[in-house]
């Protein structure tokens, strides 16, 4: 946004020069982009009257007059303007002058008439956009006044930024409002306007998108005059704010819009049939004809003003040709609308966006509405004559804004600032910003005014405070904080690092994503979980909290299939989050370990056999961090089924019957939507059950005595899980030095009683003397015995 400094010292009225002031809106949370000079330099230009005009008999383009600038002596000056006249006051350029681009004036003879200057139009002073008219002064203008002086043209041009949660930051009103409560004083109310009511007629309004349109209200105006040239006080300002148009009507709304942020809409209400306008979603396919003959094609997702019979306009002024103001129009519609945000993106999609599309977006204050339909009246009144009736006004049976009352702690303040603030410069603070607030003994209750949607919770508040306080004002000690640090966070770092060692030399990339991902993909994988949505997204596909780190991986591998990568290992550390009433906010947050392979399991080579990567490649790499953990014997995988992941290939970790994790193929009904092939594999592990048992290293030495090997072949019943047969003969060995290994299962169809052989090792070595073969004999023979009662085996021969 671009204005005059002069435009928003007329609101302000305190004495400080153009540097403080730009510091003071930077300081109040709205960057000044650049402060620029305007000041067209010219000279030897006057005030001046026609006070005789003739027409050139050679050429009727030309126009000979005598133009009095208060001297004796009359000039004779040549013109073709269109509205060059008797009678009116004119700017004059007299010999010697010098105009901009360094433009001399000199006599000339023009169709051999003597011309002794020149009637300047305002483009040739260096002002507004080119125009072939000359100045047109008001009558009571003082001859031989000098232009320069007259037109006050010396100014300041301050172009501003703001971010979307400040449309406070988007008016001189708003911009006031914050100047004014950094130099210590409140900013006056509006005050009301009162505008004469000349019309019971009324224009009948039906609210039907009531989600889309909250608000509507406007009022007729008749009879006016809209070919009537806009004043000069009113193109100063809009010409520094390059808002500046051809149309008074236009004028009058964009100087509105700029100076109190308020966008109005303007109908040609003599094309507005039955006096009826519906606030309606187009139909799909509907169609509709703006200026030029441009056709553009609706959809069911855009609001729309219509009469019974047709669309008159959407949101934007964006006028279809029944309701476009032109040069006959003499009655017409003045409104205002609250407009969700949803709608206004549909529309700007749609058509390009434009300024008051803009405005609608950063959201709109209601309490300004009728103010600001009253002040464009008066305006119009004023400027183009007409009558007004009464505003008609449509509101669904909701709250327009509703700011709800916050608590803000003294201590709270204290402890972010540092500071020991007098509760009287706070309760101050907020009332220079327009808060209504009811000060305790510890605390104040506020409510923010009705155009700070942004302010919603007590660190809001104190931010507010503190940049009308002044940042420059806080002293720069660091705060002192007590700081418990908790065990854990340092164990959980020493465990991913080492995790990580690992993995990187398995030849594993480490990855980092966002927490936010797709909720389509979250459902996808977890169709039975509850989405955690965020509220204000950065975009569609970030707007759901991950409940796991596979989404992301699964993202990655995709991209990377896209490549035409055909081996990759990736693992990602990070927070995940789910719902749980007994944790803080009801969000449970858990730190965990993933990672995903798939495709190669080795890139090719001639003297290897190629083949994609499997299941046991991926639980091979996560024993291997297991082992460096914990004692692996304390694992247990078991079979079962998890969402997202292959019914026959999936299995939960289990560490001392915790539930830690899990692991398994992709879901092939899921490869295609996720865009991965059918050699991809993922874990996923909370190292949280760890923080109390982490595996120690133990040195010892090497027996030199030899290691002596017994294998068994038993039959099982196949129900039986094989992990549990093994923990048995480790247990049965536990004050034995013994290695137990299984290295054959074999079944099929036919076996007798659906039962499954095991081949089970037993590699035993002592460190003070070479073991016997009958005491190793007795060993297998009770280790047997064990599995038979245990688990009714049966020895194989």
């Amino acid at each position: 946004m671009k204005f005059s400094e002069k435009w928003l010292r007329e609101w302000i009225k305190i004495k400080i020069d153009s540097n403080t002031l730009c510091e003071q809106i930077a300081n109040s949370g709205i960057e000044v982009e650049y402060i620029q000079e305007f000041n067209p330099m010219f000279t030897d230009v006057y005030v001046g009257k026609i006070v005789e005009c003739t027409i050139d008999s050679k050429s009727n383009n030309y126009k000979i007059v005598k133009v009095d600038i208060g001297q004796e002596k009359l000039l004779n000056i040549v013109c073709r303007a269109a509205n060059c006249r008797y009678g009116i006051k004119v700017a004059v350029a007299t010999i010697g002058a010098i105009l901009p681009d360094n433009i001399t004036i000199k006599k000339k003879i023009i169709h051999n008439q003597l011309s002794e200057g020149m009637l300047c139009s305002f483009y040739e002073l260096g002002i507004f956009s080119q125009n072939d008219q000359i100045i047109e002064l008001p009558q009571d203008t003082t001859l031989g006044m000098n232009v320069y002086d007259y037109l006050l043209l010396k100014d300041k041009i301050i172009k501003i930024s703001t971010t979307s949660n400040r449309p406070d930051g988007l008016s001189i009103l708003g911009i006031s409002r914050n100047i004014s409560a950094i130099n210590n004083f409140k900013q006056p109310d509006l005050k009301n306007i009162s505008v004469p009511i000349h019309l019971t007629k009324q224009i009948d309004i039906n609210i039907e998108a009531k989600k889309e349109c909250r608000c509507f209200l406007g009022k007729m105006i008749n009879n006016i005059n809209v070919n009537i040239d806009t004043p000069l006080w009113m193109k100063k300002k809009l010409f520094f704010s390059d808002m500046l148009s051809e149309n008074i009507i236009t004028n009058i709304i964009n100087y509105i819009l700029i100076e109190i942020g308020q966008p109005l809409n303007i109908f040609n209400s003599d094309n507005i049939d039955d006096n009826h306008i519906i606030i309606r979603m187009a139909k799909n396919q509907e169609n509709i004809i703006l200026k030029n003959n441009i056709t553009i094609k609706l959809n069911k997702n855009i609001l729309v003003f219509a009469d019974k019979n047709k669309i008159l306009s959407l949101p934007g002024n964006i006028h279809t040709i029944y309701a476009d103001i032109n040069q006959q129009t003499k009655n017409i519609f003045l409104s205002s609308a609250i407009i969700n945000k949803k709608s206004i993106d549909n529309i700007s999609k749609t058509i390009n966006s434009n300024k008051i599309l803009e405005y609608y977006n950063y959201g709109i204050d209601p309490s300004l509405q009728k103010y600001a339909i009253e002040y464009a009246t008066k305006l119009i009144l004023n400027i183009c004559g007409g009558q007004s009736s009464v505003i008609n006004y449509k509101k669904i049976n909701t709250l327009l804004y509703q700011n709800y009352s916050i608590r803000l702690y003294y201590k709270t303040l204290k402890k972010i600032t540092g500071i020991n603030f007098k509760d009287t410069t706070i309760s101050n603070i907020l009332y220079n910003l327009n808060y209504k607030y009811d000060f305790q003994k510890h605390f104040w209750d506020v409510v923010p005014p009705s155009w700070r949607f942004d302010i919603l919770i007590e660190e809001d508040v104190i931010s507010d405070i503190l940049r009308i306080y002044g940042y420059n004002n806080i002293f720069l000690h660091p705060l002192k904080e007590d700081l418990n640090y908790n065990k854990k966070n340092e164990l959980t770092d020493f465990l991913l690092k080492k995790s990580a060692i690992i993995l990187i030399n398995k030849g594993y990339h480490e990855v980092i994503n966002y927490s936010f991902i797709d909720p389509k993909i979250e459902k996808l994988l977890f169709k039975n979980k509850k989405n955690i949505l965020v509220a204000n997204p950065i975009s569609q596909d970030m707007s759901c909290m991950r409940s796991s780190l596979w989404p992301g991986l699964l993202k990655n591998i995709s991209h990377n299939k896209n490549r035409q990568q055909k081996s990759i290992r990736i693992f990602e550390s990070g927070l995940c989050f789910s719902i749980n009433e007994k944790d803080n906010l009801g969000i449970k947050q858990e730190f965990l370990l993933a990672a995903a392979i798939s495709g190669n399991y080795f890139s090719e080579h001639w003297l290897f056999k190629m083949r994609k990567m499997d299941f046991y490649d991926l639980k091979g790499d996560l024993e291997l961090i297991l082992d460096s953990i914990c004692e692996l014997n304390n694992i247990e995988f078991r079979r079962e089924k998890i969402l997202g992941l292959h019914p026959e290939q999936s299995a939960s970790i289990y560490f001392q019957n915790n539930m830690i994790g899990k692991i398994g193929a992709i879901d092939p009904r899921l490869e295609n939507k996720l865009n991965v092939d059918s050699a991809t594999f993922l874990f996923e592990i909370s190292l949280k059950y760890f923080f109390n048992i982490i595996k120690k290293s133990k040195f010892q030495d090497i027996s030199k005595f030899p290691t002596i090997r017994r294998d068994i072949s038993i039959l099982i019943s196949d129900d039986i899980i094989i992990h549990d047969v093994i923990k048995i003969c480790q247990d049965f060995f536990i004050n034995q030095n013994v290695e137990v290994n299984l290295f054959d299962v074999y079944s099929y169809q036919e076996l007798l009683n659906k039962k499954k052989s095991l081949g089970i090792s037993f590699i035993f070595q002592n460190y003070q003397r070479t073991l016997q073969d009958n005491e190793i004999n007795l060993m297998i023979h009770d280790c047997i015995g064990v599995l038979k009662k245990k688990f009714q085996v049966m020895l194989r021969k």
